[in-house]
């Protein structure tokens, strides 16, 4: 039986999609030229951009603006999906996923799978009922466990390739996969490994000696007891203390975020066989054999002495403390969807006192944002058949044409760039083009561009 895999599952397709098509679906109802660009009436002139140069820019749009409770913070520019100038988008999203939960589709569409989700999660009943059996099996896995062997195949089967970029370097399993471009071969893909193992947003959170961070990491740790004693777990302010301070250790073999951009440090190709030699203490056979992975010749560790000292912990840190670290991210992933006084202590840390958000959103939102979450690509599909026009496609197209076409003039102006590199840029230019088309495969194609977000 495989671990269970991280639960929430960001937003796939759907993102660029939502993004872009009430752009140009709605040009007919856009705001009159004139309203575009720099907004002056954001700006606070009584401040000296030399003194303050973001409240100059911004500082009547603070003033004036009052974040919704139940958001921990907003974007005027529209860079989330919970952004003000999303409520259109909302509004569409909203109505498709409550128009197909009312609708009796066929099995295995698009629209009785966003139902059959949609649903699942409204029913507080069945939700209460089933308390934690969902997860039983999973937990049962874990309480399995006798020895470092059995625990580090556990962690392998952890091994997700999620969210993580370039730009995002967290997960709370053990470690992080990537999959992108190789740093020394840009023509195939290559499998990246990245620190883990938090479950608070950064090392500093854990290592920071300031007074707020020292009351954060009080209540964080009142919060894993809860999360484990609501579980029906017996001694939990000792496990709580264990495991946080587990994840303290894990911490302190991080590598700084100031460090995490420095490619040279990065371009670490390790073979299998070296991943015993460098980083001694986890059994990376058994590992790689619980993710699935055993095949894989080599991987580009992004930061070897995080792989080290981890692994060293999984040697020297009891057996016991892991496997309570185990059970509590399992439970905390999967928060959202277990009964309510999970899902609410979740909601009383993460979201009110880690991030402000001062009220919970009501259950229909969280499920209308569950069902994006999860069932993006299919909720793409839905979006685009429903508001995508094939003109709406052609002016895209026409634009990207446009910018290609820009690209082109310029690189043949180049006085710096020989002939032959300039066919080779034409050449990449037209790869770039074919590869950026709007194809019939509309989601396939924006889930691209959303995982970059």
């Amino acid at each position: 039986m495989r671990f269970a895999p991280r639960f929430l599952l960001r937003k796939a397709a759907a993102c660029a999609l939502f993004a872009i098509a009430p752009t140009f679906a709605d040009a007919q109802t856009a705001a009159a030229p004139g309203t575009h660009g720099f907004v002056v009436a954001n700006m606070d002139r009584s401040v000296k951009p030399g003194d303050d140069f973001y409240r100059y820019a911004n500082g009547n749009w603070i003033s004036r603006t009052e974040i919704p409770p139940d958001r921990s913070y907003i974007d005027p520019y529209g860079g989330d999906y919970d952004d003000s100038s999303n409520d259109l988008t909302r509004e569409r999203i909203a109505g498709l996923i409550e128009e197909a939960a009312g609708a009796d589709a066929t099995a295995g569409s698009n629209s009785r799978k966003i139902a059959d989700l949609y649903h699942c999660f409204m029913d507080e009943a069945t939700i209460e009922a089933r308390g934690l059996a969902p997860l039983r099996p999973h937990l049962d896995a874990i309480a399995a466990i006798r020895d470092k062997h059995e625990l580090a195949r556990v962690l392998g089967e952890s091994l997700r390739a999620g969210r993580l970029n370039i730009d995002n370097f967290e997960t709370a399993n053990l470690f992080g996969l990537r999959i992108g471009p190789g740093f020394n071969d840009p023509e195939h893909y290559a499998a990246y490994l990245l620190q883990g193992g938090l479950e608070l947003p950064d090392r500093e959170y854990y290592l920071s000696d300031t007074g707020s961070m020292r009351d954060l990491r009080f209540k964080y740790q009142t919060h894993v007891s809860a999360m484990l004693k609501l579980a029906g777990f017996t001694d939990t302010e000792v496990r709580a203390q264990h495991v946080v301070e587990l994840e303290h250790a894990i911490a302190e073999k991080h590598v700084p975020m100031t460090e995490r951009h420095n490619i040279n440090k990065a371009n670490n190709t390790w073979k299998q066989a070296d991943f015993a030699a460098n980083a001694p203490g986890l059994d990376w056979a058994e590992y790689f054999r619980g993710a699935g992975l055993s095949r894989q010749g080599s991987f580009i560790v992004w930061q070897p002495s995080a792989f080290g000292g981890e692994s060293a912990l999984v040697a020297s840190v009891a057996l016991e403390t892991w496997k309570d670290w185990l059970v509590f991210h399992l439970i905390e992933d999967y928060a959202a969807v277990l009964p309510k006084a999970l899902a609410d202590e979740r909601f009383a840390f993460f979201d009110k006192t880690l991030s402000g958000a001062t009220a919970q959103r009501p259950r229909q939102v969280r499920g209308i944002a569950l069902v994006n979450d999860l069932l993006g690509d299919a909720l793409g599909q839905e979006y685009a058949q429903r508001y995508f026009a094939p003109k709406t496609k052609a002016q895209i197209e026409a634009m990207v044409g446009n910018i290609i076409a820009a690209y082109r003039r310029r690189i043949d102006a180049l006085s710096w760039m020989d002939p032959a590199t300039k066919a080779e840029a034409q050449t990449k230019l037209t790869t770039l083009y074919g590869r950026n088309r709007l194809s019939g495969d509309l989601a396939r194609l924006l889930s691209v561009r959303s995982q970059g977000r």
